[in-house]
């Protein structure tokens, strides 16, 4: 969005500087002319070079186009040759949603052997880009560990039919892209759902969905959102569609204190007992968490209450840092 601004500006400025280029050579020259110092013919031709140069700088401009579409093009082959996900033939035994990092590394993420019991919040906390989100990418498949296995109830990710990852994890993020016609279709599966509705209630979504113009069967394009707003639909989606694990990362960013506060009294007192992993930036979610993980430097520094962890001021200088 910055790249398109910045171009945006400079083809303004540059259809400005055209004609008051053009304006100034004329001034010069009429000025130059009066007094002798050029004749007609010159300038004329001084006009004439002055719009050669401004077709020049338009030229210049389509030249920048192609080199934007060029590099466009090499993105988009970059993503054609990655090679699909491949999805096992093994489907989720009965269980909590216990999931199990069984020495595993990845991209600079050192996790090792690490255990989420089922059926409790845990909350992933560490400075910038000590690794949050990759973890909780390993957790919820979005990628595949260098070393090492991550287990749902038992069974490793990598084996697990395509559907039956799809049904056990729920994934929200901090700008979630909305799928669908509707803003129904966006939260569930089956829109107008009981499960869909309760989940855009917990998520603090149900409120502002009722109040658009066909409710939860208004067109997604013609949905007008905040920022905050888009994450509760995305909240709402993980709430509807993970049945027993919910990976949120940093999900609850753009919402304000209160409502962050209530979606996070839903996490906690989750009726359906799901297992709930969430990077956490603020010290509120950390305390309500069952059990905390502590990155630094790409490593696991400890785990275990939050009140336990309070005891080191290194643990909480990373909370301090955090704040605005």
């Amino acid at each position: 969005m910055a790249l398109w601004r910045a171009n945006a500006s400079a083809g303004v400025r540059s259809g400005l500087m055209i004609p008051l280029l053009e304006v100034a050579v004329l001034a010069a020259g009429g000025f130059m002319l009066a007094a002798g110092r050029l004749t007609v013919g010159d300038l004329y031709a001084a006009a004439r070079y002055a719009a050669l140069g401004a077709a020049l700088s338009t030229s210049l401009g389509y030249v920048g186009g192609l080199a934007r579409a060029r590099a466009a093009a090499a993105r988009v082959a970059d993503v054609l040759t990655l090679p699909p996900v491949r999805h096992g033939a093994r489907a989720l035994p009965p269980g909590p949603g216990t999931v199990e990092f069984r020495d595993v590394a990845a991209d600079g993420l050192t996790v090792g052997d690490l255990t989420i019991p089922g059926g409790t919040v845990t909350a992933v906390v560490g400075r910038s880009g000590s690794g949050k989100s990759l973890l909780a990418a390993l957790a919820g498949r979005l990628t595949d560990p260098e070393r090492g296995d991550v287990l749902l109830d038992g069974v490793p990710l990598r084996e697990l039919t395509r559907d039956g990852l799809r049904s056990a994890i729920g994934y929200a993020f901090e700008r979630p892209v909305l799928v669908g016609e509707t803003v129904g279709e966006a939260i569930s599966a089956v829109p107008g759902s009981q499960a869909g509705r309760e989940a855009a209630m917990a998520a603090r979504a149900d409120g502002f969905v009722r109040r658009l113009p066909a409710g939860y069967d208004t067109p997604l394009a013609e949905t007008p959102m905040s920022g905050g707003e888009r994450q509760r639909l995305g909240l709402a989606r993980a709430f509807a569609r993970g049945d027993r694990l919910l990976v949120l990362d940093d999900a609850t960013s753009s919402l304000d204190t209160v409502t962050e506060r209530e979606v996070s009294r839903a996490l906690t007192g989750d009726p359906r007992g799901r297992t709930r992993l969430i990077t956490a930036h603020r010290l509120a979610t950390a305390a309500r968490a069952d059990q905390v993980v502590w990155l630094e430097e790409g490593r696991v520094r400890a785990a275990g209450p939050h009140e336990v962890l309070w005891r080191d001021p290194a643990y909480r200088a990373v909370f301090q840092e955090a704040r605005p």
